[in-house]
């Protein structure tokens, strides 16, 4: 499994300067509202992504008053064959499992990413080093946002459990530009878009495949949760749409669409278009579930998403949980709090009030790492063990 040790905070947002060691297990960062807690995760988003997952725009990331900020961490990283997954080779992994891992970004955009002290290009490669699972006020949008958003989640999957798919993946994305860019043309002969054509078939049938693969066993995780969250009585389904109509074949599509790609400029139907589907009650999910519900609903599709991450990997990833307590009553925190420590991952969860967060984690054998979270500065705290108490 990946497990952060020790992470090092350099001029994000507000937090100056900040160094911590993590628990392995269960991480819990309380504060007032602006304190720092959520900064703090956008560092190991850094770390696991390449970019926060508040803001694309690297000028607000760092602090004010510099140029640059700083994250530094070391990550206990498993190896694949002699090598950390994903990387060359030339790294012993016979003596060597604790990786540092640091990511530093400017004010003008500029990036540098370092693992094991070499540098990286793609982002790809530190989501294999770290993967992470983030459940926050954005989750939502897994239920109410775009079809994008439902296919990032099944392609987070896809990408972590079948190696092939980067590779095809990005091939599609170079076979859609070229065959954009000749949809574009004023004047196209067919004889130059037909070797697109031939290309964009194979890997959409490619795509399409493992992909329905990783959906069906995605769902027999997920029905394993749906009545701990209470999703039972909500007639939850779930549809997986490769991105093109069922009942056709994508040869077949291409040819359909063809005057219409060509007038508009652009593929109309493919995988990139894909996404899941979610209904309850046999309607869309957005338009018959609460806030509470819909929430309750990406924890369970989230937990399943890590539980089959396991099964296929033998692997953990690292949990990022934004204000726990919000959106949830009593009982669906206690829900995901007990299938988060029956996973054995790594949670780092933030919070207002120190005893609300604390209790769903007290009465287990792992006792949490507290720490308080103030004016940009973290320090960690001692936790007494009630059970231990006479």
């Amino acid at each position: 499994m990946s497990v952060i040790k020790t992470l090092s905070i350099q001029s994000l947002r507000n937090l100056a300067s900040v160094s911590v060691e993590l628990s392995p297990t269960i991480n819990i960062f309380y504060g007032d509202n602006g304190s720092g807690k959520t900064s703090l995760l956008e560092s190991v988003a850094l770390l696991g992504l390449g970019r926060s997952f508040r803001s694309h725009k690297t000028r607000s990331l760092v602090n004010h008053q510099e140029t640059a900020l700083t994250v530094f961490s070391t990550v206990d990283i498993e190896y694949v064959n002699g090598k950390i997954d994903g990387m060359g080779e030339g790294y012993n992994s016979h003596t060597q499992h604790i990786v540092p891992v640091g990511v530093q970004k400017t004010r003008n955009g500029s990036s540098l990413i370092k693992v094991a002290g070499e540098t990286i290009r793609s982002a790809a490669v530190l989501a294999k080093q770290l993967p992470l699972l983030i459940i926050n006020a954005h989750s939502f949008q897994l239920i109410e946002g775009s079809p994008v958003q439902r296919r990032q989640f099944l392609d987070w999957l896809v990408f972590h459990v079948k190696p092939e798919f980067a590779g095809l993946w990005s091939a599609l994305q170079k076979t859609l530009k070229q065959r954009n860019s000749l949809l574009r043309r004023d004047k196209i002969d067919p004889l130059d878009i037909e070797p697109w054509d031939q290309e964009f078939i194979r890997l959409s049938q490619a795509i399409d495949i493992i992909r329905a693969e990783v959906f069906d066993a995605f769902v027999d995780s997920f029905q394993r949760l749906d009545s701990e969250f209470s999703l039972e009585s909500l007639s939850v389904e779930m549809e997986y749409y490769r991105g093109w109509n069922n009942d056709q074949d994508i040869r077949e599509v291409l040819d359909t669409d063809y005057m219409r790609d060509c007038r508009d400029g652009y593929t109309h139907q493919g995988p990139q278009r894909a996404e899941i589907k979610i209904k309850a009650q046999s309607k869309p999910a957005a338009e018959v579930l609460s806030r509470g519900q819909e929430k309750s609903l990406v924890c369970a599709m989230t937990i399943a998403q890590a539980h089959l991450y396991h099964l296929s990997t033998s692997r953990q990833c690292v949990f990022l949980v934004d204000d726990l307590l919000a959106e949830l009553d009593k009982r669906h925190i206690q829900v995901l709090a007990d299938w988060l420590i029956g996973l054995g991952a790594q949670v780092l969860v933030t919070g207002v009030n120190k005893d609300d967060l604390l209790n769903p984690w007290n009465a287990k054998e792992t006792m949490p790492f507290v720490f308080h979270v103030k004016h940009g500065g973290i320090k960690q705290e001692e936790v007494i063990d009630k059970s231990k108490i006479e």
